[in-house]
């Protein structure tokens, strides 16, 4: 028997041996996966510089510390998770082991910087958060891609035509059955109409030239009531979109409509904190609300099928099989 070659035995290794087992994540899931991803990021980056301004006073006007500053890096970085996750499920027969991997190489590359600009001086306490921002950021992509948008099984085995007598899909143990997939879509909707209303009140009352702080001097009630419903917004859409794998086909594309429009959302709520990108962020906020609204809107929507009934004579449903007759009967 032949001994493997090294490129062999470095496929091997490396488990891109070019024979996925699975399919790819679908392309909707993908893009929910990495707005969920960078929301999450920047939310995160966000909550660790005020926590490390709040630690470390001295920190407080340091450079890298402006969203304008690392809210691009981040952006930058996630979206290129975001296309690399379904490209190593198409090279991977273990994507996430290959993932996980990846995901560990590319943080310590990007803590290299950080004990570069160590080394020159720049202040340890506020480079520390920086490690810190790069390993949440490590952590809240990988997560968020391989559970919101999981590999597919093979075309020969999916379930999408089950045979007869299987239990349909849309009532299996678990998932979201037709009434509850509208119930879930009227909440979420509400939910995303009274958040656009208090998104509205926040323009109004909150002052949109104040300087770059987490809680405003004047309009505190609704700019904190805003936050909170989106954060609510935030966890219902996820949750949504992760019950709704075995519900009905349009409640599926409504809940990933819906958390890519509460995703940018949140990424506009996050830009809209520092004046440069206050504008930026109004708008995506304003954009995100509208699509989540539509998508969850799809989810009300009632498709009823229509049964097949008798019409006209000489067309198809007027001659219908009145089934087979019984023994005995008179022809």
């Amino acid at each position: 028997m032949a001994e493997p070659t090294w490129t062999e035995r470095t496929r091997a290794a490396t488990r891109l041996d070019g024979g996925p087992l699975q399919r790819p994540p679908a392309v909707g899931r993908t893009v929910a996966a990495a707005l969920a991803s960078l929301a999450c990021s920047l939310a995160v980056d966000a909550l660790l510089v005020a926590l490390g301004t709040r630690l470390f006073p001295s920190t407080r006007d340091y450079a890298h510390f402006r969203f304008s500053d690392y809210g691009e890096l981040t952006a930058i970085g996630v979206l290129a998770a975001g296309v690399a996750w379904p490209v190593t499920t198409r090279l991977s027969s273990a994507p996430r082991w290959v993932f996980a991997r990846l995901a560990v190489v590319v943080t310590l590359v990007l803590w290299v910087p950080d004990l570069w600009i160590l080394v020159h001086g720049q202040p340890p306490r506020a480079v520390a958060v920086l490690v810190v921002m790069h390993l949440a950021i490590a952590l809240c992509t990988y997560n968020l891609l391989v559970h919101l948008a999981p590999v597919r099984p093979p075309s020969g085995t999916t379930d999408r035509a089950p045979q007869a007598g299987a239990a349909p899909r849309d009532t299996g143990p678990g998932g979201l059955s037709p009434h509850r997939a509208r119930q879930a879509g009227v909440a979420m909707g509400g939910l995303v109409g009274l958040e656009l209303g208090l998104g509205i009140a926040a323009l109004v009352l909150v002052p949109y030239d104040r300087s770059l702080t987490w809680l405003p001097a004047r309009g505190q009630a609704v700019y904190l009531a805003h936050a909170v419903v989106g954060g609510i917004l935030g966890i219902g859409a996820v949750t949504l979109l992760l019950g709704a794998r075995t519900a009905p086909r349009i409640a599926r594309l409504g809940s990933v409509v819906g958390v890519a429009g509460v995703m940018t959302a949140a990424v506009g709520g996050v830009a809209s904190v520092d004046h440069p990108t206050r504008l930026l962020g109004v708008g995506l906020m304003l954009v995100g609300t509208m699509v989540a609204g539509f998508g969850y809107l799809m989810m009300v929507i009632e498709v009823t099928p229509r049964e097949p009934g008798p019409g006209p004579p000489g067309s198809p449903l007027g001659d219908q099989d009145p089934g087979p007759v019984a023994m005995g009967s008179d022809a």
